[in-house]
């Protein structure tokens, strides 16, 4: 089988970092050519690059082809990057009866599509990609909660299934290269920093109400209040927070704010790569989301070997866990870690490295469930449960 994931490139030599949509298309790519058979590839759907070669993956690894030039001869089409209308749908599937078109959803649409309704205004939004068409819709398994109904109901299918969330350390291991090439500081957790030297930094972009930076900043506060020693605070994706009054006048009142005037504990930056505030600015990674319990940040800073305080339900055999919204509990671990991390860290280490495996290639049922699914779109000779099991990123 022909299969392309598409993907809207925006210009040459564009960052893999600006957001997961490419590294979540180059990953599912890496996973399907797992899978004996298929020819797979990436499709861009924006006509906005020239020359396709110049990406910042490996071109000959996974190729990238215009839309315009696969279109006929792609037997499934999985939009994972762009979202086509009914009628680019229609045409498609009208070419031949065994084409085939998965929607696969990756982000949480639930909130960003009520948020766009309640809170914004203006003619600049485009429509809600609402288009029915697709034989089957894919779900990262951490959207399910908010997602799976909302999917079944709007597109008019029940074939809504939750999919293994893939993840690899590739772009991370270039970035180590590129690190020592240009002689900088590399991105891996050093142990030798005294407690009172030790930097935490949140990762939470501040965009929307999923991934917010505020339960973080009252765990820090809370530790400040005990007299834990730390050094700073870096807030990340966290400029734009300044600007804003209301948030301002929330946090005036934190002890951790009004008692360093002169040297603030808490400093906001902009939005950088994960590497660079591992690099420049990080020695603990306290993280907090609501209902998107699994991250790429998160595995990428347990493979860089940094203590990962976090509230991901998914992942909490894995870092240092706290339940949802429980500041003092994420406090007592951010404690824990300031004091402890480095005399257990090898042992913090191999926990966290066999729970990073069942996301990569390395975990061969999750290579040989795509491959059902996949069949499936065509046969649905296999029975499976569909009923995702995190413990093994795999169905139960």
């Amino acid at each position: 089988m022909n299969i392309g994931i598409t993907i809207g490139l925006q210009s040459e030599n564009e960052s893999m970092w600006i957001n997961g949509i490419k590294l979540n298309a180059i990953l599912l790519a890496n996973a399907l050519m797992q899978i004996d058979g298929h020819n797979v590839y990436i499709i861009d759907t924006s006509n906005k690059v020239e020359d396709l070669t110049k990406v910042q993956w490996d071109y000959k690894k996974f190729p990238v082809k215009r839309l315009s030039d696969v279109f006929k001869t792609t037997d499934i089409m999985i939009t994972l990057g762009t979202s086509f209308p009914a009628s680019i749908i229609e045409k498609f599937k009208a070419q031949d009866p065994n084409k085939r078109v998965v929607k696969y959803m990756c982000g949480n649409s639930y909130v960003i599509e009520m948020e766009r309704a309640i809170f914004k205004t203006g003619n600049d939004l485009g429509e809600a990609p609402w288009d029915p068409g697709a034989d089957e819709i894919w779900y990262v398994p951490q959207q399910g909660y908010q997602n799976e109904h909302y999917y079944k109901t709007i597109f008019r299918t029940d074939k809504v299934y939750p999919v293994p969330f893939v993840w690899d350390p590739m772009f991370l291991i270039q970035e180590i290269a590129r690190y020592k090439k240009a002689n900088r500081k590399l991105p891996i957790y050093n142990p030798s920093r005294p407690q009172a030297e030790k930097r935490i930094c949140t990762f939470e972009p501040n965009m929307n109400v999923v991934k917010y930076a505020m339960i973080p900043i009252l765990a820090v506060e809370q530790i400040y209040r005990r007299g834990v020693e730390f050094n700073k605070m870096y807030i990340a994706s966290g400029k734009t927070l300044l600007k804003n009054s209301y948030f301002m006048s929330q946090i005036k009142y934190l002890d951790v704010v009004k008692n360093n005037p002169s040297a603030p504990k808490l400093q906001f930056t902009s939005r950088y790569p994960v590497a660079h505030y591992l690099s420049e600015t990080t020695d603990i990674v306290l993280a907090h989301q609501w209902e998107n319990p699994l991250n790429y940040s998160y595995l990428d800073v347990m493979f860089m070997g940094y203590p990962l305080v976090h509230n991901a339900d998914m992942i909490k055999d894995a870092g240092y866990y706290y339940p949802d919204f429980n500041i003092e509990s994420a406090a007592d671990q951010l404690e824990y870690a300031l004091k402890h991390h480095d005399e257990n860290r090898e042992e913090m280490a191999a926990k966290n490295r066999e729970v990073l495996k069942r996301y990569t290639i390395q975990n061969k049922g999750m290579i040989e469930l795509y491959d059902k699914m996949i069949d499936n779109l065509y046969d649905g000779e296999h029975e499976m449960s569909y009923e995702y099991d995190w413990k093994t990123n795999l169905y139960k």
